[in-house]
Order: structure tokens, then sequence, then C-alpha cells
């Protein structure tokens, strides 16, 4: 078991995110005079801490740069999550000089300032300010670098003591910035109850008391107002100083009572805002003026009467309030009838408090199907067209199909309505005549599944369909090296960054700056990789996707086999090779020496496996060889996809060529334009024909230098007649399979074992005897795939190992080897997010459980398992870490450091879903024997008690959801079945009882808000994994074609938009956004990578560069 421990970071606040402002000030080590530089901080603006630096060094002028940044304490900080909002800090290039008052010039007298003076304060606002002017801010700041304690606020020096949640006691510095505003406060639970608030910042009430205020202004089913959410980014606003401030481009917000938000479509600034008009679903009335219409009604009467009662008790108790209503339409023009203005929609029923299924009392639910009859005929919009015009922007392949007569669709919505299920026969009529919505009919597979919507379903989501996905997936790291099946993938570039490839992505790795750019430009699986002599371009290669017959011939095209050369500085596309030409893929590239690599060499993985070699330059075919030349006619061998394992140009003459694999060594020779097979080079003795030759290298004197799989070593020469022949071997200089071969500057011959783990030397100067120095590595580390010399032309001897086991090390035959990157080698199926921290958990086919930090990419705890693992699960406590195996056997492990704290045995077959209840209390796990199991949690996760079993499905259970109060379970088996289970009474439920349950997970494939992830998908492709973001309002798909989808959550609608990206090699076996939802992280199961996706906005800095090639 390999541990580590984590380190300690600062724990920012509750409300802090990733990309919180922080508003911080610098001053110049060792002068008091300097004035200091206020900066806006966060990691969207500055990204790395050496970033900040660089920038803080044109700012403030040091001998050496700003290397160091202390506190005013004399703590040095080393990153911008270290950074307090407020605070002061020094830039040094060197030791933090103590005792220097910081920030004195900023509030030192100005004898010289020439200014008009201020009008001064008024003597009823005097109060409010500073009431001890001898008091200099230097002082405070020389407590600070004395005792370390915060800055005092303002309120500590207010005599009246207001409180602290006031804009005096946030912001000092804001006071005399701020203005009073205008802002349009919205209900939560009725959105077309809206009100014109006009706040003061200068008041003295708290913020807790402001917001109670706004309550009699707007209608709500829970008052009073208890929070503010900004209405286009629904962040929450949690004090004056973020009104004020931080959101002072927002005149619109929703106030919310004791019910949590209702997320909502986020309309832009340019649309125009419509208001519900009447109870069939129409709008009408424009709200951009921010005007609210005067409503009528006992609603609007009950409404105006208490803004009179409030506005008449404040005139009389002579308090001036700090928000005032206005009408726009009572301010500006005569009062209008009640009949000409617009109606609010029906009072929506409140939920009962406190009902075990969350359904409401039976009053309310008549009320209910009187007010909202049944739609019939919703409307559905046509398709938004994608992007499909460039293959790297992740447009929308599956081509959705047309709406099918007898479906009814509602439309998309952001509300998070996490209400699912399915409908059995007769469903559609029942729900008419009660007034519900119709059920939503699926065709899955070829079967029709039918999903019931919620009983009551916000009419404005018809608006939503078709709405084009305003949200990117940008990768940001790549977890993982591909080294279990694919050699000649890993080299170092000039500038030290470390070059290989996964999926269909190129990885540029800088291991010193921990930094990694991508190259995606591909669009399926990259099999090949060359890089040019000069280091300065790449080529890599592409195997065919398999793709519907259906799929239109120019995004066809995008997806066959070609070649992709590549500028490694900008990442650019220089080049496109073989679009029409090659067939299956590459097997191999390399370019060539003597001629500076104009030419490339690319073999084809097809069963006839052509030799062509390119002008890359110029975008021509130079020469290639006939169809089915790799084999003799006569011959009774078969050529297969894998038998060529590597080619090259001759590095001392292009017009030679060579190519190896299963059972051959063949040396080419470009004649006229055609590539001919040299015949008597490259023979082996009848007995001594290997069944591969798996690597190939080129000694100092232009000898070829092979492995095979017998463990063999052979040296090349050519001879007076230009035939190569063997002059040399080294019988077993392997136990088994020779990956790797690497000649060194000094004549010292490095060779690798897959089997024995064994690097080891040997001299090419004298006979290529053994230099009896040699190194094993442990089973865990795997075998050597690949050895590239680190400094190229050096004589330190430092190389760069990639195993077989994924991983890829740094060391020397005279030095220990470490790890430079560490990762899963076998089919990866488990990934959990941890529930508040930037971090995830992957347990893989491997036996290993892995803790990762997302934010820092570093893995932070390895353990080793008894049997393979395909499901794990985070307790909400996040103490322990639930393991599901394939023998029907759950771990459990201490989630700070790995270590072992119980197995137990639930079935005898393998679990696919593990999830913890909302409480913690319960453990459920999905089985292949068609079982859940349920498990009593005891001593907060440390014991476990069996409680019992659900039986029903006819298949295996892949997929399992909680309800947000713990009650039910939502199901999917693998033969797409979703049902549904009340928990209290251990049964089975029906569908019509659990359609308002709220869920606290959306993993489940099936079900109402995610019915629109199905039209348009062949039959053969699986969805394999899906997640909702903690917000709500983002859906996240993988399936078994290895796309990654984004979609709008909910995705009610046939035509649902979606952000569709192909990085991984076969399927998508795992995608799980993480705690604060800035990432997805995603997990191939043939290549066992993680990728880990940022979500950006359509329209940001790397979108409208578009995707790189």
């Amino acid at each position: 078991m390999i541990r580590y421990e984590p380190p300690a970071p600062p724990k920012p606040a509750p409300h802090e995110g990733r990309f919180t402002t922080k508003v911080v000030t610098f001053y110049r080590n060792g002068d008091k005079h300097f004035k200091g530089v206020t900066l806006p901080v966060n990691q969207r603006n500055f990204r790395l801490w050496d970033t900040l630096l660089k920038y803080l060094a044109e700012k403030i002028h040091l001998p050496y740069g700003v290397r160091y940044v202390y506190s005013l304490g004399g703590d040095q900080i080393t990153s911008i999550a270290e950074l307090v909002d407020g605070r002061a800090y020094v830039c040094a290039s060197g030791q933090f000089a103590k005792n220097i008052p910081y920030g004195r010039a900023q509030h030192a007298d100005r004898p010289w300032l020439n200014q008009k003076p201020s009008e001064g304060v008024r003597g009823a606002d005097r109060e409010l300010y500073q009431n001890e002017p001898s008091r200099r801010w230097h002082e405070t700041v020389d407590q600070i670098a004395g005792e370390r304690e915060p800055l005092p606020t303002l309120a500590q020096y207010v005599p009246h003591n207001p409180n602290v949640n006031s804009i005096l006691a946030i912001e000092t510095s804001y006071v005399g910035h701020a203005k009073p505003r205008m802002v349009l406060i919205i209900s939560n639970t009725h959105r077309t109850s809206r009100a014109s608030i006009l706040l003061n910042p200068k008041t003295t009430q708290s913020f807790e008391q402001v917001l109670r205020d706004m309550t009699s202004a707007i209608v709500m089913t829970s008052p009073p107002v208890k929070q503010l959410f900004t209405w286009r980014t629904e962040e929450p606003v949690l004090s004056f100083t973020q009104l004020f401030r931080d959101f002072k481009n927002h005149d619109k917000f929703i106030a919310c009572g004791l019910e949590p938000i209702r997320r909502t479509a986020n309309f832009s600034d340019s649309s125009t805002e419509t208001e519900y008009a009447d109870g069939r679903g129409r709008f009408k009335g424009s709200l951009s003026d921010g005007a609210v219409r005067e409503r009528d009604g006992k609603y609007a009467s009950m409404h105006r009467r208490k803004v009179n009662r409030r506005a008449k008790g404040l005139q009389r108790n002579g308090v001036a309030s700090s928000l005032e209503v206005y009408n726009a339409d009572e301010s500006n023009s005569p009062r209008s009838s009640l009949e000409d203005s617009p109606r609010l929609p029906p009072m929506k029923p409140r939920r009962a408090f406190g009902s075990s299924d969350g359904s409401d009392p039976p009053s309310d639910r008549r009320k209910l199907h009187r007010q909202y009859p049944s739609q019939k005929n919703p409307r559905v919009q046509d398709e938004v067209p994608m992007e499909i015009g460039d293959p790297n922007k992740g447009y929308n392949l599956r081509q959705r199909k047309p709406a099918q007569q007898g479906i009814e669709m509602d439309s998309e919505d952001s509300t998070p309505e996490r209400s699912l299920e399915a409908a059995g026969p007769g469903a559609r009529e029942r729900g008419r005549k009660r007034g519900l919505a119709a059920p939503v009919t699926v065709e899955i597979h070829g079967q029709v599944r039918q999903f019931l919507p919620p009983s009551i379903v916000d009419p404005r989501n018809t608006t939503r369909v078709g709405l084009a996905l305003n949200k990117r997936l940008k990768l940001d790291w790549v977890y993982g090296y591909r080294g279990f099946d694919h050699c000649n993938n890993l080299f170092v570039l000039p500038s030290g960054e470390l070059l290989y490839y996964v999926g269909a992505v190129g990885v540029l790795y800088d291991k010193d700056t921990d930094r990694q750019r991508h190259y995606t430009g591909h669009n399926e699986d990259i099999t090949s990789m060359a890089v040019h002599p000069n280091g300065t371009h790449v080529a890599t290669g592409q195997l065919a996707g398999q793709l519907p017959d259906s799929t239109p011939r120019d995004i066809a095209m995008c997806h066959s086999a070609h070649i992709r050369v590549w500028e490694v500085e900008t990442l650019h596309t220089h080049a496109i090779l073989g679009l029409n030409f090659f067939d299956a893929g590459i097997a191999c590239l390399s370019f060539s020496n003597e001629n500076n690599g104009d030419w490339l060499l690319a073999v084809e993985q097809g069963t006839d496996h052509l030799l062509s070699v390119w002008e890359w330059n110029n975008d021509t075919l130079l020469a290639k060889s006939k169809e089915y030349t790799l084999y003799d006619a006569a011959s009774t061998q078969t050529a297969g996809a894998d038998a060529v394992v590597v080619g090259s140009f001759h590095p001392f003459d292009d017009s030679i060529i060579v190519t190896a694999g299963r059972q051959h060594l063949f040396f080419w020779s470009i004649v006229h334009r055609k590539i001919v097979r040299d015949k008597k080079s490259g023979n082996f003795d009848q007995n001594q024909r290997p069944s591969y030759v798996t690597c190939l290298e080129f000694s100092h004197t232009g000898d070829v230098l092979t492995g095979d799989s017998s463990g063999n070593i052979t040296v090349w020469e050519k001879d007076n007649e230009n035939v190569f022949r063997a002059r040399h071997c080294i019988q077993h200089a392997h136990e088994r399979s020779v990956f790797a071969l690497c000649m060194l500057e000094d004549g010292t011959l490095l060779s690798g074992g897959g089997l024995d783990r064994r690097l080891q030397a040997w001299d090419s100067l004298q006979g290529y005897s053994s230099a009896n120095i040699e190194r094993l590595f442990t089973e865990s580390a795997g075998g050597i795939r690949a050895i590239v010399p680190l400094n190229p032309g050096s004589p330190d001897g430092r190389i760069i190992l990639g195993t077989t086991r994924n991983h890829i090390m740094e060391g020397s035959l005279q030095t220990k080897f470490i790890y430079v990157l560490q990762s899963h080698c076998q089919e990866l199926w488990a990934v959990a997010a941890h529930p508040n921290e930037q971090a995830f958990a992957t347990a893989g086919y491997d036996k290993y459980v892995m803790l990762w930090q997302a934010d820092s990419h570093k893995l932070l705890w390895k353990s080793e398992v008894e049997k393979p693992c395909v499901s794990c699960a985070f307790n909400p406590s996040a103490s322990v870490l639930a393991v599901g195996t394939t023998v029907g056997r759950f771990t459990v492990l201490n989630a700070y450091d790995g270590m072992h704290i119980t197995s137990v045995q639930a079935g005898s077959q393998q679990l696919d879903a593990v999830h913890f209840s909302p409480d913690g209390g319960l453990l459920v796990l999905g089985s292949h024997d068609h079982k859940i199991y349920l498990y009593t949690v005891l001593d907060d996760g440390q014991v476990y008690r069996k409680a019992g079993f659900l039986q029903g499905h006819t298949n295996y259970v892949k997929q399992i959801d909680w309800s947000a109060d713990g009650s039910y379970l939502q199901s999917v088996s693998g033969d797409y079945d979703l049902r549904f289970w009340d928990v209290t009474q251990m049964k089975k439920e029906k569908a019509e009882a659990v359609r308002d349950i709220v869920w606290q997970t959306q993993t489940c494939a099936l079900g109402y808000t995610v019915s629109g992830i199905w039209p348009g998908r062949e039959n053969d492709i699986d969805v394999n994994s899906v997640d909702r973001s903690r917000t709500g309002s983002l859906l996240a798909t993988g399936d078994s074609s290895g796309w990654l989808s984004l979609y709008r959550h909910p995705c009610t609608s046939l035509k649902a938009a979606s952000y569709d990206v192909k990085s991984h090699s076969a399927h998508v076996t795992a995608v799980r956004f993480l705690a604060d939802d800035s990432c997805v992280i995603s997990a191939g199961g043939a290549d066992a990578v993680l990728m880990q996706w940022s979500i950006a906005g359509k329209g940001s800095q790397w979108d409208q560069e578009g995707a790189l090639g």
C-alpha cells in the first residue's frame, strides 16, 4: 500500500469559490513611502502564482523583480488561495524587511495638494464615520505586523454600534463611493411578483433587516426574505459589499424565503423578458424597462395594502427606510383599470411540511387539478443548428431524429426539477383525466419508455425548447499515460516538455512548472506519433472512426484516418495528410533526417499495410508501395491490423526505410517515386525467427538494432553489397519481450524488458558486452515500455521511462527513479467527487484506489485492495470511501489517508452502484444479481449492518439515486428499466406516487429530466454514466462510443442542444461534477485515463480562438 500525506491547504470562507475576486494591496519591500498597488485578484485573471508575480514585477520595480510576497507579519505567501480580501501584502526580491510602517504615505498629510477642498460632512452624518481621527491608518498596519490580527472594521468606531452586517462594517473604503441604486426584486416562488427597490448604502439597518423589509413588497410562499440571488448568474448575495461592489452591474435579484432557490433560465441582456399573462401558458408584456405592472385580484390588493401600510408606518415613526417601492405604472401614468392589467398566475399550493413522500395534501392536490388543465399540444420548436463545420469544437455529431407522432415532450428548463419517473401503460390517459401533464415517450434501444413530468411544470419551459447551450468544456488536465499497449509514444522536446498521447489528445507536460498543454485537433484515437528532427513540429496519426451510415459525408471525412502535422510552440495545425488515402489508421510515423525532415513516412494500419512517403510541407504524396506487399504472395502468412509495430527512416540514408512487426523485419528503398522492398536484407534464420520484432534503434555507425519477443537483441550491419545482415545477437538479454532500446551519446545501449521489468546497459564499443549495470523495478511500477534521454547530448545519463502500468518515471542507472506521473493501468469505471473539496477518488480493475487533488493535479494517496473495483462513493461527511468490487464485496477506506477500515461481503456478484444516503445513515449497493442491498452505517462509517435488500429488477442494477429526504430510491437496470423504491417500507413504489420527489443526485440515465439525451442515438450506443451539477443547471453524460456531452438540465427536449467532445479511447465509463461545479471529471474505459474539463461560457477567450488545429 502506498500512502501520501496530503498537505493542509488553507480553508477559504464558505462563500469563496475558485474565481472569487479579492481586492488586495501590494507594497514595495522596505519602502515606507510607497503608496501601494491595489489589484483585484482571482484565479480567472491569474491562473498561476507565477503569472501574478510577473504582473507585479511590472508594476512594482525591484532590483531582481518580484520573487516573493509576504504578509505584513512576515509570512510568505505562495498561492492566490492564501490571499485575503482587503488585506495588504509586501512584494520583495529577497528577505522581508521588518518594522516598516507600510502604507503611511497613502494617508499622510499632503500640504502640496491644491485641489478644491470638500464640502465637509453634515453633523447628522458625522457619527456614521470614524469617530477617532487621531488614530492613524499606519497604526493599524503596525498592529497587524506585530500581532497579526485582522484589520478593525469601521463599525468598531461607530458610537451607536450599528449592526456588523451593515455596509459600514463590511467595506470601509467603499462607503464614500457607493451611491443609492434601484434594483428589481423577483419572488422566488412567484416569478411574476416583482418590485423595484431603492437601496440606501448609508442606512444603519443590517442586511438581514433590509431583506425582511423586502418581504412586504412581493408575494411569497414562505416569507420572510432570507437570501438574495443574482438573476443572471444565480449567485448568492451575502452582504452589502457584494450588492454594491461585486454585483454592481446586476439590477435584478431573486428573493428567497425558507425554500431553496428555484433555478431558472437566465435571459441574456439583449433578450426581451416576458411576463406571464394568463393560465394558458402565454407570455405578454415587456419588462425590459424594469417596471412592475399593477396586479389585480386579491393578491394584488393584499400586496398594495401591505406596501401602503408599511410606508405609513415608517413615516409615522419618522424612520428613513433603506428601501422604497416604486410602481412604474402608478408613477408615470394614471391608474389603469383592473381589467386592463395582466393577471397573476394561479397560486401554487404549498407542499405539506414534513410529509415523508413529498406529496401534497389531498385538498391542495384537488385545487391543483382544477387550476392546471392539461396541455394537449405543447409546441416544439425546430432544432438549433450546431457548429458542424469544425470537428475540433465538439460539434453535435449525433443526428436528432424528428419528433414522432404521439410523442409529447416538455421543453428544457434551468429549474432543478429533479422529479423523475417511468409510467406504465395508460398513464397518458390517467394524466389527462386528472389534469396533469402527459408523460414523455422516448425510444431506447428499440423499447418505448414513458416518463411522468412533475405535477407542476413551469409553463415558461416551452420557450426553451431547442435553445443552444451556452457552456463549453475545455480540457484542463490529463491524468495518465498509455503505456500498457502502445509503444514509441513518449518523447522529450527541446523545451524540456514531455510529449505523449492518450486517446485523441496530444499532451505536452512541463514537469518543472507542472503545466500541461494539449493538442486537441484529433477527434479519434491517436495511434502513432513522430517528432521532427528540429523539434519544431509533431506528426500524429489517428484511427478511423466507427460512425453510423447516416453520418454526412463531410463529417465522416473529418473522422476518417489521417495525419496531422502541428507546431509545438503554437499547437496550430500545419498540414492534414491522407484524408482520402488511409482506410483503417496509421500504425507508425517517422520524419526523415538527412533532408532536414522534409519527408514523412506513414504505414497503413489496415490489412494491406501500405507504405507512403509525404512531402508534408506541400501536402503531396511522394511515393507509396503496392498493395498487399507485407508478405509474399506465395507465403502462408496473413497480415493483420497489428502486423507492423514500428517503422522508421534510416538516420544516415533517407532512401532506406525499416519496418518491423509480426515475424518480419523488412528493408525498403525509395526508387522513382515507388517504395520497393529489399528482399535480401533483414532475413532471420528459419529457426530463429521471432514471433514479433518489438522495437527498433540505430547505432552511431548506422547499424540497425532490434529487440524481439524472445528477449533477444540483434545487430544488423550493412555489408559491401549494401545488404543488412545479422552480425551479432545478444541471446536472452531479457526474460521475455524487449519493449524499448535507446542508444546514448557515449555509446551505451539501454534495453528495457516488459515481463522481467529490468533496465540493462550494453557497451556498443566493446561488442555489445554487458556493462554489468541493471535496475529492477517493482511490480507496481510495471515493465519498461519506452526509454528517452532527458537531456540529449548530455553525459549525465538521466532518462525518462514509460512503463506498462501507465506510469512515467525519471532517473538514471546511478540514481533513484522517481514518479513523474502515475495513473491506473486497467479498465476504469469508478469515479466519485469529494462532497466538499476540489478532489475526487477513482478505483479501477487494477485493484488500486486513488485520491486526486483537482486544483494541483496531484495524487494524494494510493491504496491497493483485494479485488478489481467498479464503483465508489464518499459518505456525506467525507470521512470514508466505500468501494464496490467485481466479487460482490465492498471495502471501506479512510478518506484522509486510504487506510483500510473494513470489508463486507454483500453478495456474490459485481457491485456496479454504491451510494450513501443524504444523512449518511444508509449505504445502498446495486448488484449484478438483480438485487439492491441496504446497510445501516454506524460510528461515522466504521461499522456496517445489513438492513435488507430490494428485489424486482430482471437485469443487473447499474445506477441508483437517493431522494433528498432519504426515503426513496430510483434505480436503472442493464435492460434500461427504471424503478422506484420506498426505503422506509422496503417495497417497490408506483411511478405516480414519486413524480414530485426531489432527488439528491441524478446518476440514473432514465427519467423525465434526462429524457432529452436519448433521441437520435443509435440502438447499439449505451449511456454509461450521467451526472447532474450541484446547482441543477447542467447535465453531463458519457456513452459507449467515446463521446462526452454537456446538456442543460432539465434536459426534456426532443431536440436538446449539447456540446459534444470525443477525447477518450473507446467508451467513456464515468463522468462526475466536482463539488463546486467548476469542473467535470471523465474516465475512459480502455485507456484508463482521467480527464479534467473546466466549464466556461460560450464567447470566452479560448472559445473565440477555437480548438487548436
